[in-house]
C-alpha cells in the first residue's frame, strides 16, 4: 500500500515541471548539409564477374573432355558414366541371382513339406542291420511279438468288461460311501 502510494507522489511531482522544448536530433554529417559531395569510393570487381568470365574455359575443358579423342576409345565422360553403370548393371544381375535363389528354396521347401517320406529304404548291404550291439534292442526286432500283444489286449478287454459290470452294478471302490474303521480296544483302553 504504502509503495503505491510513493509512486503516485512521484508521478504527480514530475507532471509538476514543465519540460523545455527539446528539438530533435539530426543525423546528417556537416558536408552533407553543406552541399559537398561525397568522397569517390573505390569498389572492386565482384564475384559475379569472375564466375562469368571464368565459364568461357570452363565450358571449353568440359567440350574438350567430351569429345573423342580416336575412333576406338570412348570419350572421358562416357567412360565415366559407363564405370557407374556397369557397377549397377552388376547389381542388378547379382540381385536377379539372389531372387532366383529364393525362389527356388521356397519351391524346394514346399516340395519336401507336401511329400510323404519313403517308408521302404533299399540297401546295397541288407545284412549290416543284424550286426549291431545286443544291449540296445528294441522289443519285438528279434521274435515275433504278435502272441503277447493279443494275451495283453485280451487281458485290458478283460479288466474293461470287469470295470463297466461295476458300473453298472453301482459297485465302484472309489464311488462307495466311507466307511468308518473303529479301533479295538485294548485292556488299557477298557477302564
Amino acid at each position: 500500500m504504502m509503495q503505491s502510494l510513493r509512486r503516485t507522489a512521484a508521478t504527480a511531482a514530475r507532471k509538476g515541471r514543465t519540460a523545455l522544448p527539446r528539438q530533435p536530433r539530426r543525423y546528417a554529417h556537416d558536408e552533407a548539409a553543406h552541399g559537398h559531395g561525397h568522397a569517390p569510393v573505390n569498389e572492386p570487381i565482384g564475384i559475379g564477374f569472375w564466375g562469368t568470365i571464368a565459364t568461357i574455359p570452363a565450358a571449353w575443358a568440359l567440350y574438350f573432355v567430351s569429345r573423342d579423342s580416336s575412333d576406338n576409345a570412348q570419350p572421358f565422360l562416357t567412360r565415366i558414366i559407363n564405370r557407374y553403370t556397369e557397377t549397377a548393371e552388376k547389381w542388378s544381375k547379382r540381385n536377379d541371382l539372389h531372387v532366383r535363389m529364393i525362389e527356388q528354396a521356397g519351391e524346394d521347401r514346399v516340395l519336401f513339406m507336401n511329400t510323404r517320406p519313403q517308408e521302404h529304404v533299399d540297401m546295397k548291404f541288407p545284412e549290416i542291420m543284424n550286426v549291431g550291439s545286443p544291449y540296445n534292442v528294441p522289443a519285438g526286432s528279434q521274435n515275433s511279438m504278435d502272441k503277447v500283444i493279443e494275451k495283453y489286449k485280451k487281458l485290458a478287454y478283460e479288466d474293461n468288461e470287469r470295470k463297466l459290470e461295476a458300473l453298472r452294478n453301482n459297485t465302484i471302490k472309489g464311488e462307495q460311501a466311507f466307511e468308518k474303521i473303529h479301533l479295538r480296544k485294548g485292556p488299557a483302553d477298557s477302564q
